[in-house]
């Protein structure tokens, strides 16, 4: 199975990505494809665009998180059609969670610049269940509280052979930060394997903001890297199980 995760930024330069979509390899036989910030272009979301550019047999699903500066901020997926059906994708809100570990700093922060919206898509069959995420910018607690919202959603749905969560962490700061480090142990206590554990970058400023995890039955054997495509201000990020 492959994946693919990227963050398009609006899709302000949308025909960069298609033609990327569309001319490289990486993306050939993709399985699943999340997109965080996906917008509307000429009255279509680009996650249809996108899927179309994919070839046939792709559907897809896109939900608003919210409107920034007029713009549809979107997370999308995008899957080899047989996987799932278009009454098993739901929105998870990551925004209104209980925030009851968050220091005086942080909530302070946070009430001088409000939180975005942010969502999780869900997308499940007996066999597989797919999130698609995209944590906050502002606060370490606050992002971990968004992720543990994920995993709390995971656990209190029926068991499936495969678990997979996808998409942008906002993780600003060297590797060895606490959140890294805080998101990794939330992570593991989930029994999530995190795919892209061996990236260092994943955005043009040399940070690592996007990760791919699996949880259950995940072979010895997978591998994770991104393309160099200057679309967006992420790279695409891939792993293959």
């Amino acid at each position: 199975m492959r994946i693919c995760t990227w963050n398009i930024l609006f899709g302000i330069r949308l025909g960069t990505v298609l033609e990327a979509v569309g001319s490289l390899p990486d993306f050939r036989g993709l399985d699943l494809f999340a997109l965080q910030e996906a917008s509307m272009h000429g009255g279509r979301p680009d996650a249809e665009l996108i899927a179309a550019a994919l070839g046939d047999g792709y559907s897809y699903f896109q939900a608003t998180a919210q409107l920034f500066r007029g713009r549809d901020q979107a997370n999308a997926l995008i899957w080899r059609r047989d996987l799932f059906q278009l009454d098993s994708l739901h929105v998870v809100s990551l925004s209104d969670l209980s925030m009851p570990h968050l220091t005086r700093a942080e909530r302070t922060l946070l009430r001088a610049i409000p939180p975005q919206r942010r969502i999780a898509i869900r997308a499940e069959s007996a066999d597989l269940r797919v999130y698609v995420m995209h944590l906050d910018v502002l606060g370490f607690t606050h992002k971990l509280e968004q992720f543990r919202a994920i995993i709390t959603d995971m656990s209190e749905r029926p068991a499936v052979p495969l678990t997979i969560i996808a998409g942008d962490l906002n993780t600003f700061g060297p590797p060895r930060l606490q959140l890294w480090r805080r998101i990794r142990a939330a992570a593991h206590e989930a029994g999530l394997t995190e795919l892209t554990h061996g990236l260092r970058r994943t955005h043009w400023t040399a940070q690592k903001l996007d990760a791919i995890y699996v949880a259950g039955a995940v072979p010895d054997k997978h591998r994770a890297w991104t393309r160099s495509v200057r679309a967006s201000d992420h790279l695409p990020v891939f792993a293959e199980i």
